[in-house]
């Protein structure tokens, strides 16, 4: 596969904090990255520098390919007192395109995430999955070569979720190249080739991401415990995968442990809301590899 985008050596400071440390780093025509790692580890920056948003202060990016087309997904998407159709129609000619071409495109991606009928209403009385769906049309107005997408399914309930797996697998299949940062594991186990794991600005793990077996068991649904709490539960034995860490936090793990994580979270402080068996068709869908991904959820 054709090269995109080097990181050569790549830091990057603000003031005398070093954000990124000597990464180097490269994505390929078709490939779907994901990145993870804990708060503060440095993935927002990455992404930042990949898509040309930030100068690095030491090392190079290197564009390989001419005309390089990039969209950007931010985590963050207010709920603006436009339509879809006007906003898309303003990020258009923003991106240079003639009315034509602007409509046609929106045309497409309208219809591509199934929002024609919701084109025309005011984008301040959409729920966080249709803010976000319109977050990700505008940054594929242009048929993008490289997607960049930051936490996609942060703040998004499990159907949502689930629409943008839909949606991005699609996107995939075009031959979109895919950069994200992660903490569920549901957009790594449906999409990436490759795992990244950082910590505290550096690359600690890149690696071809290999499904592992069915991860059938419970989920536990719960809210209420601290932090550190949270950190201890994804070290007992018996844990599989995180479904979310918002509020509530879902948990699945092992059928035959699922008391133990019920008494953990009571004596934790927290409140159980439903500790129930994992469907094996979800558990299909939530199926990561494991041992790649326990060290993205530190901390």
């Amino acid at each position: 596969m054709k090269e995109l985008i080097v990181l050569d050596k790549v830091s990057k400071l603000f003031g005398r904090h070093e954000a990124i440390r000597d990464v180097s780093w490269r994505i390929s025509r078709g490939e779907c990255v994901a990145v993870t790692g804990s708060n503060g580890a440095g993935k927002s920056t990455l992404l930042h520098l990949i898509a040309g948003l930030a100068v690095p202060s030491r090392g190079k990016r290197i564009v390989s390919v001419s005309n390089l087309r990039i969209g950007y997904v931010p985590e963050r998407f207010p709920g603006l007192r436009f339509s879809p159709e006007e906003y898309l129609v303003h990020a258009a000619r923003i991106q240079g395109m003639s009315r034509q071409e602007a409509l046609r495109n929106i045309e497409g991606v309208l219809s591509l995430f199934q929002m024609q009928q919701h084109a025309k209403r005011r984008m301040n009385q959409f729920s966080k999955g249709m803010l976000q769906k319109v977050n990700l049309m505008q940054a594929m107005l242009g048929a993008p070569d490289l997607l960049m997408l930051d936490e996609p399914l942060s703040g998004l309930d499990e159907p949502s979720q689930h629409d943008m797996i839909t949606v991005l697998g699609e996107i995939k299949n075009q031959g979109t190249a895919i950069v994200m940062s992660v903490h569920e594991p549901l957009l790594t186990a449906a999409l990436a080739d490759r795992v990244v794991v950082m910590k505290q600005g550096l690359i600690i793990r890149d690696a071809f991401y290999e499904n592992g077996e069915v991860a059938a068991g419970t989920k536990l649904a719960f809210r209420g415990i601290s932090p550190e709490a949270m950190r201890n539960l994804e070290m007992m034995n018996g844990f599989l995968y995180w479904i979310s860490r918002g509020s509530p936090s879902e948990a699945v793990v092992k059928k035959e442990s699922s008391d133990d994580f019920l008494l953990y979270v009571l004596r934790a402080g927290g409140s159980v809301i439903s500790l129930q068996p994992l469907p094996e068709e979800q558990a299909k869908r939530l199926e990561y590899a494991l041992p790649a991904l326990r060290e993205a959820v530190e901390g």
